[in-house]
């Protein structure tokens, strides 16, 4: 399923992981978000209950007195990935960053302790540049009105609220008691006292006061208690209605949403429970924090959450499930390989229709069923968008009309009904006079795209700007390709461990396989275990070919903008690829090829699905992420190139035995042997 993890706070800001909760408590404790909530709850949540102001600005002193040393970009390292424009940022921080550090990237590159030596303008200091810089990091995660205009700095939002709020007079209006209530509770700036009475009530009118993330969190609170009360009151025994956020659908009218809720009402309250507020929200919580809510041990939940993905699984090949499945075919031919949420949600009348047992409309439970798709920037996407952004625009370099735009399109899965919406969203085209025209100064978001693993036999492997059908490439202009000389990504001390000896190299590495681009890449045979976020290990001559070091980690974006951990401690580890793998629809028994480009990681996944019918030449080549077909001999040849970095490497069996076993790659070896003990 595409069920997608929650970002919390500890993925924003790596370091944290590395920190005991009794030191950060007096930096990121609230008095309305439970202990330890930032390595369980969804940032949005945060966000919408505490205010971005509060965070910022408790994340810059955080960095300021207990992180000093890191530099801010890599404590926060989507600041580095991050385009920011001076312009949009509000005096006097924007012209206190460029009177001292001269521009942005400077400030991310710095450490607090070296802002704080700056000469900082009378008006603003380090605590409120460093908290500008942490609220751009939040912003993503805001309101579509916290991402409207330049951003203030959040210490001097709060210590301007507590300056109004000491000279408040107490013959002042109730209206000014209301808009400073709304002001302390959107910065965070009065917690010590609890939120303002003011707050807890509606505005008289209700227009005079705007609704910020935190009074719109208060308020939603009230009612839902109040409704709450209110259905207890009226069904019998006192006990109040299962499923119900709203009106439930009359039966009859809406047939897949009653057919997934009969399904549904034969289940537990708790697997209900866990299907709702895990695989079907919008905001994903964690495990712990469900556990908190409801009472249920953590144990208990997990193993809902196995019965519930068994148990839909089941139903969906099932002939009860028919419906559904068939609905879902039909879906991906109608829509295409991209579509936008508003194209889905009116593609059937069922489709905005709330599922009660679910809380949840009918269009985001198919998102959670389709294994071959994701959600991307507001995009249902079937493939790599940032290579069919590519292909859109090289497919349409001679300014052709819409018809024509729309036939070529369909080659790659843009059905009519998106194109529009896809054009436009596509950077550097432009519609105008109903021809589609391309603007060649604006990239597309995204190096150029590699081809995808399986590749065509005809093609020579030696030639640089392509592959004979094994690792995807995506050249990196002017780096360099010897093991080694890749520029390290950002790092973050933590503990070092005792001085060890020299890690073996790449070349000697076990599944790490040399692409014809001079890019390596690390083969990761998936169990159950990595599913479920336990730690995948690396070999250390690949971990130190990307810089890493013991003791240290690196901060990686993964596809889709995860961020992930590589960490040496006592040997290096990736913290969890969960995120990753249920990006790829990745089970057990899959093989997923990862390789690292700066701070970006690459991935692709050969399903073990794709083994059935090879022989053992066929599964060797699969191991090291080739799927063409090819002869004993040129699969030795193919092979003997991928674990080295020599241009005509020797291909004698023996030799390539004796160096596949040295590197720890046995499963190889063997189909080897047997392909050549084998008659052809």
């Amino acid at each position: 399923m595409n069920a997608i993890s929650p970002i919390c706070l500890t993925d924003l800001a790596p370091a944290l992981r590395w920190s005991r909760p009794e030191d950060l408590a007096p930096y990121l404790k609230h008095s309305r978000l439970v202990d330890g909530w930032w390595r369980s709850l969804p940032l949005p949540r945060v966000l919408e209950i505490a205010g971005p102001a509060w965070l910022a600005h408790n994340l810059a002193l955080l960095m300021s007195e207990y992180w000093d040393h890191i530099p801010i970009g890599d404590f926060l390292p989507v600041l580095r990935a991050l385009p920011v424009d001076m312009d949009g940022v509000a005096e006097p921080v924007r012209g206190a960053v460029l009177a001292t550090a001269g521009d942005w990237a400077t400030l991310v590159g710095s450490a607090p302790s070296c802002v704080a030596a700056w000469s900082f303008p009378a008006d603003c200091g380090p605590v409120e540049v460093i908290g500008s810089a942490a609220w751009q990091a939040l912003r993503p995660f805001c309101g579509e009105e916290a991402r409207i205009g330049p951003l203030p700095s959040p210490a001097l939002m709060i210590e301007a609220v507590r300056t109004v709020a000491h000279w408040l007079p107490e013959n002042a209006p109730d209206r000014v008691r209301r808009a400073l209530g709304y002001l302390s509770a959107a910065t965070g700036a009065d917690l010590d006292e609890g939120p303002p009475p003011s707050v807890s009530e509606p505005p008289p009118g209700g227009a005079d006061v705007p609704q910020s993330p935190a009074t719109r969190a208060i308020r939603t609170l009230r009612a839902l208690r109040n409704q709450h009360a209110r259905e207890q009151e009226r069904a019998p025994g006192g006990e109040a209605p299962e499923g119900d956020r709203g009106p439930a659908p009359d039966l009859g009218t809406h047939p897949m949403v009653d057919l997934l809720e009969e399904f549904l009402r034969g289940w537990s309250p708790l697997e209900r429970t866990v299907a709702a507020e895990r695989l079907f929200a919008a905001d994903p919580i964690s495990i712990r924090l469900l556990a908190d809510q409801t009472g249920a041990d953590v144990g208990d939940i997990r193993n809902a959450q196995r019965s519930v993905e068994e148990r839909l699984l089941q139903w969906l090949s099932s002939p009860g499930g028919e419906p559904v499945t068939r609905h879902l075919r039909e879906l991906s031919d109608e829509l295409g390989a991209a579509t936008t949420i508003d194209t889905l949600i009116g593609a059937h009348p069922d489709h905005p229709v709330t599922v009660p047992s679910l809380k949840a409309p009918l269009w985001r439970v198919l998102i959670t069923f389709f294994t071959d798709r994701r959600l991307h920037n507001g995009w249902l996407v079937a493939d790599d968008p940032q290579r069919m952004r590519w292909q859109t625009r090289e497919m349409l370099g001679d300014a052709p009309t819409l018809d024509d735009a729309a036939a070529r399109l369909d080659r790659i899965g843009i059905r009519r009904r998106s194109l529009r919406a896809w054009l436009q969203s596509t950077p550097g085209i432009e519609v105008r006079d109903g021809r589609v025209l391309i603007d060649p100064s604006l990239p597309p978001e995204g190096p150029a795209p590699a081809p995808a693993f399986g590749g065509r036999p005809e093609l020579s492997e030696d030639d640089g700007s392509t592959t004979a059908g094994g690792l995807p490439i995506r050249r990196r202009p002017g780096a360099a390709h010897e093991a080694g000389a890749v520029p390290p990504p950002h790092e973050g001390p933590v503990a070092a461990p005792p001085s060890a000896p020299a890690p073996p190299g790449v070349a000697t590495s076990p599944r790490c396989f040399h692409a014809p681009d001079g890019r390596w890449w690390h083969r990761v045979d998936i169990g159950a275990d990595h599913l479920n976020g336990a730690p995948v290990t690396v070999p250390p001559g690949y971990a130190t070919h990307l810089g890493l070091q013991p003791g240290r980690l690196l901060c990686l974006t993964a596809p889709g903008a995860d961020l992930l951990v590589l960490v040496w401690r006592d040997q290096p580890a990736f913290d969890s690829l969960r995120p990753l793998l249920r990006r790829l629809s990745a089970q057990p028994g899959d093989r997923v090829f990862i390789t690292v480009d700066g701070d970006r990681l690459d991935a692709r996944r050969l399903p073990a699905a794709d083994l059935g019918g090879h022989g053992p030449t066929g599964r060797a080549l699969h191991l090291i992420g080739y799927t063409a077909p090819a002869p004993t001999e040129e699969a030795l040849r193919i092979i003997a190139r991928r674990i080295t970095e020599e241009e005509n490497p020797d291909p004698d069996p023996r030799t390539l035995l004796d160096m596949l076993t040295e590197r720890g790659d046995d499963d190889i070896a063997e189909e080897l042997r047997q392909s050549m003990a084998t008659p052809h």
